[in-house]
C-alpha cells in the first residue's frame, strides 16, 4: 500500500546551494488580483528530470529554507519528457489558499529532496491600481471628445452670462422694489396726517 504524504519535503538547504536554473518560470506577473485562481507555467530545461514527490510551492520574498512555503501544489508528472510540450507545464493555485497581503512572493520549484531547482521573478497579490491600466483612444475618438468639450464649454458661458444677466435684473428690481417700498411709506404718511 501506497504511503500518503499531506506535506511536502523540504531541507534547510542554504539558498547558495540550490541550482534554481533547472526549471525556469514562465509568463509570471508582476501581480496577480486577489479572489481570482493563479496559474504557474514552468518548462523543465534539457538534462532536468522530474519526480513525483517534485512540489511548486508560493513563498515569501526574503525565505531561508524550503520549510517557509506559503502554500504548495505538487507538480504532475508529464507521460514523456522526450516530448517538446511535456517539458512546458503548468500547475494553477486555487484562490483560498494564496495570501491576502500586497507582500512579494515568489514560486519555487522544490524536488522530492527538498532541493530548490528554479524560483520565479517576485509578484505581488494585490487589486488592479489606476496607474497599471493602460487606455487606448483613436484619434476619431479623441477629436469627438474634443468637439463634445468645445461645445460643452460654449453652453457653460451661455449658462454663465444668462446667470449674470438674470443677477443684474434680480439687482434692478430689488431696487424698484426698494424704491417703490419707500414710496407707499411716504403715501401712508401722508394719509396718516
Amino acid at each position: 500500500m501506497e504511503e500518503t504524504i499531506k506535506d511536502p519535503p523540504t531541507s534547510a538547504v542554504l539558498l547558495d546551494h540550490c541550482h534554481f536554473s533547472q526549471v525556469i518560470f514562465n509568463s509570471v506577473e508582476k501581480f496577480y488580483i486577489p479572489g481570482g485562481d493563479v496559474t504557474c507555467h514552468y518548462t523543465f530545461t534539457q538534462h532536468f528530470i522530474p519526480r513525483r514527490k517534485d512540489w511548486i510551492g508560493i513563498f515569501r520574498v526574503g525565505w531561508k529554507t524550503t520549510r517557509e512555503y506559503y502554500t504548495f501544489m505538487w507538480v504532475t508528472l508529464p507521460i514523456d519528457l522526450n516530448n517538446k510540450s511535456a517539458k512546458q507545464q503548468e500547475v494553477q493555485f486555487k484562490a483560498y489558499y494564496l495570501p491576502k497581503d500586497d507582500e512579494y512572493y515568489q514560486f519555487c520549484y522544490v524536488d522530492e529532496d527538498g532541493v530548490v531547482r528554479g524560483a520565479s521573478i517576485p509578484f505581488q497579490f494585490r487589486p488592479e491600481n489606476e496607474e497599471d491600466i493602460l487606455v487606448v483612444t483613436t484619434q476619431g475618438e479623441v477629436e469627438e471628445i474634443e468637439q463634445h468639450n468645445k461645445e460643452l464649454c460654449k453652453e457653460n458661458q451661455e449658462l454663465k452670462d444668462s446667470c449674470v444677466s438674470l443677477q443684474k435684473q434680480n439687482s434692478d428690481m430689488q431696487a424698484e422694489l426698494q424704491k417703490k417700498q419707500e414710496e407707499l411709506e411716504t403715501l401712508q404718511s401722508i394719509n396718516k396726517k
